[in-house]
Formats: C-alpha cells, sequence, structure tokens
C-alpha cells in the first residue's frame, strides 16, 4: 500500500514540476530574447551561433528555475489533495504526514543533486563556452556592430560614428571615437578613414585609424582644466563589444571547483579574488541545500488543512521562493561590502529558512494553522469586524 500511494503522489508532483519548469525557463529566456534578435538583426550573427549561445545559456538559467519548479511543483499536487480531500482519506486510512514524506523527500532530494551538478559542472561550462562562441564571433566577423552614420554605444567605454562602412575588407571611413573609459581623462578621436581587425595576441577587436586628430582634456585642479591636441597617422584602439573582455582570467562563475581551490590557494586570505572565489565556492553547495529546504517548506504549505484555494499555497510559496533568492544574492554584497565571513554569507538564506521549514513541519504534524493567531491578520481583522 505505501509503495502504491508513492508513485501516485510522484505521479501528482511531476506533471505540474515539467509545466513550472519549462513555463518559468521561458519566461526567464524572454528576457534575453532582445538581445538574441539584436544579435541577429543588428549585429548580423548567424542563427547557428545564436542558438548555441541559447544552449549554453540553458545551463545557467536551469540553476534558478529548476528549484522554483520543483517547489511549486510540489505545492501544487499536494494542494490540490489537499482542496479535494484526498489527504482527509488518506489520514482516515491511518497515513500520517510524517508517512507521505518519503516520496516528496526523494523528488526534493533529486531536485538538489540536478541543482548541485548544474552549479557546479553545467553553468560554468555554459559561461566558459560563450566566452569562447563569442570570441570566435568576433574573430570571423570584425565588423560587428559597425553601422553607418548612427552613433554605436555597443562598445565598452566608447561611442563610435562611421561616416561610411566598406564592405570590404571593413575598410570605415569619416570616423568619430568619444573614449571615455578613462572617466577623468576622456579623450576625442577623429579620423579620415580606418580598419576593422582581430588581433590574434590580444585576443582583441582592434580599430586602425589613419590620418586623425586626438584632442585629451582633463581636470588639473578645482578651477582649472587641461587639453591636448596630437595629430597622428596610425593610431591603434582596442574595442569591446561584449560585456567582458574576450582576453585575461576567467570571472569566478566560469571556473571549476580545481580553479577556485587554486585562486584561493595563491591570494592573500581577505583580498578581494580571494573572497569573490570563497563566496562562489559556498554558493555552489549553499544553492542545491537551499532547493532541498525550499522543496520541504512547500510540503506543510500544500498540507494545510486550512487552505484558501488552490491558489493559495502558489502565492505564499512563490513568496518565499523570492525572499530566499533576495538573500541569496545578496550573500557576496555582504561578503564584499560588509565584510561578512564570505565562507559563512552564502549560507545565511539557508540557515533562516530551515528554521522557517521546522517551524511549518512543527505545525502541520499538529494540524495547527501554519500562522499562529497573533501573526494571522485576517482573522485578527475578522475580530475586528464582528466587535
Amino acid at each position: 500500500m505505501p509503495l502504491i500511494i508513492y508513485r501516485y503522489l510522484l505521479l501528482e508532483i511531476l506533471p505540474p514540476f515539467w509545466v513550472s519548469l519549462l513555463a518559468f525557463t521561458s519566461i526567464i529566456f524572454l528576457g534575453r530574447l532582445m538581445k538574441i534578435t539584436q544579435m541577429i538583426v543588428v549585429k548580423g550573427v548567424g542563427l547557428l551561433e545564436v542558438l548555441q549561445t541559447c544552449l549554453y545559456l540553458l545551463p545557467y538559467l536551469l540553476v534558478f528555475t529548476l528549484p522554483m519548479a520543483a517547489t511549486v511543483g510540489i505545492l501544487l499536487a499536494l494542494t490540490r489533495l489537499t482542496v479535494d480531500h484526498e489527504v482527509t482519506a488518506l489520514k482516515t486510512a491511518g497515513l500520517s504526514f510524517t508517512q507521505l514524506l518519503p516520496p516528496i523527500l526523494g523528488f526534493s532530494l533529486a531536485a538538489a543533486m540536478l541543482t548541485l551538478l548544474l552549479t557546479v559542472f553545467g553553468s560554468p561550462w555554459g559561461q566558459q563556452a560563450t566566452r569562447e562562441l563569442l570570441k570566435n564571433v568576433a574573430q570571423k566577423r570584425a565588423d560587428l556592430g559597425i553601422q553607418e552614420q548612427v552613433f554605436n554605444t555597443d562598445f565598452h567605454g566608447l561611442m563610435l560614428f562611421v561616416n561610411r562602412v566598406s564592405p570590404k575588407e571593413g575598410g570605415l571611413e569619416g570616423i568619430f571615437v568619444y573614449d571615455f573609459r578613462d572617466e577623468e581623462n576622456p579623450n576625442t578621436v577623429y579620423a579620415q578613414s580606418g580598419k576593422l581587425s582581430y588581433d590574434r595576441d590580444q585576443e582583441a577587436m582592434m580599430i586602425q585609424l589613419f590620418d586623425g586628430k586626438v584632442f585629451r582634456w582633463g581636470q588639473e585642479g578645482k578651477d582649472q582644466t587641461r587639453w591636448q591636441m596630437v595629430e597622428f597617422k596610425t593610431y591603434r584602439l582596442p574595442l569591446q563589444l561584449f560585456s567582458f573582455p574576450l582576453k585575461g582570467g576567467k570571472s569566478e562563475t566560469e571556473m571549476s571547483l580545481g580553479e577556485l581551490w587554486a585562486t584561493m590557494s595563491k591570494e592573500p586570505r581577505g583580498s578581494d579574488p580571494y573572497t569573490r572565489a570563497m563566496v562562489e565556492l559556498n554558493q555552489r553547495f549553499a544553492m542545491p541545500v537551499g532547493a532541498l529546504i525550499l522543496c520541504l517548506i512547500a510540503m506543510p504549505l500544500g498540507l494545510s488543512h486550512r487552505q484558501q484555494g488552490r491558489t493559495w499555497g502558489l502565492i505564499v510559496g512563490l513568496a518565499i521562493f523570492l525572499v530566499y533568492y533576495i538573500v541569496f544574492t545578496a550573500s557576496w554584497r555582504l561578503a564584499l561590502n560588509f565584510k561578512v565571513d564570505p565562507t559563512l554569507a552564502p549560507w545565511t538564506s539557508d540557515f533562516l529558512f530551515i528554521w522557517v521549514a521546522l517551524f511549518l513541519w512543527y505545525r502541520t504534524v499538529r494540524e495547527l494553522p501554519l500562522l499562529p493567531d497573533a501573526l494571522n491578520l485576517r482573522r485578527r481583522f475578522h475580530r475586528i469586524e464582528k466587535k
């Protein structure tokens, strides 16, 4: 009999889980759709490269949507069983809430393990593969994003205007560049012609300008400014099209566990690189634990015998999920800005919500309302109205 009930519970959880996973992943992916459309229409990136980018982005998105979908799947399944009085029938047959836990716990552990695989292997691989793909795209198409007679702001720290773009070999004519990468000493560059290329040694896009002038100005004192004009025959500028440089050390999110340990071993304790690596390392393990905790919170929410409708548990569950991830994503700021121990900061949300899970389970096992009367605002309002 328990095996039949366990299978029945799992079959109730899986459909809303898959639907929620597809819905949440699609919603978050739609936020990136504008950038992908811009890559195709404006920058001229091929459809194959765009599809590869979507594939590499998927593990990173699943890190967030998989725990969310698992939590919602448990909530919707148990809420339906509660509203349709099937939980009451199971209790009448002699089953307690704790006896219903094994299939929920097994499903929660599976979701946590999949999240662990994504945080440790999937997401770093996807972000590293994205960097390599964009580097290859920039190498093949050095003219990405260049449009005639348009002030182009796609390049990091630069505003570029080109009067005419030659279709052959990336030739440019009538070039104006405003370089504000150094905010205290911005440069304005004008050149009659130029050429785009890809520098293999620096792994960066370069624009080589011919026959022009560079205007520099800056602040010397409180009331004095200085400016300088330099004429040139040839002038080279690196261009950064994407949000990260194509060459240089990996970011913490791209590193493997071994690379994170190596970074921490060579950096002094308390330094910014050490803190970032330590926070990233702990976040990769704290998030799967958080997925398990959120699933365990979903069960007492779904089994509450004072349901206010099918959407009640879903709304409360999503609210708890949102609060959890706000605290979780703020953990690196706690470590960097407020000097919280980087080993403990990523576990802050898990520590807080494990107490929420224990509290909800305590109330559910004793068949008490999830919220005590002192915290139940709706009941207090009803009492006031009666008076």
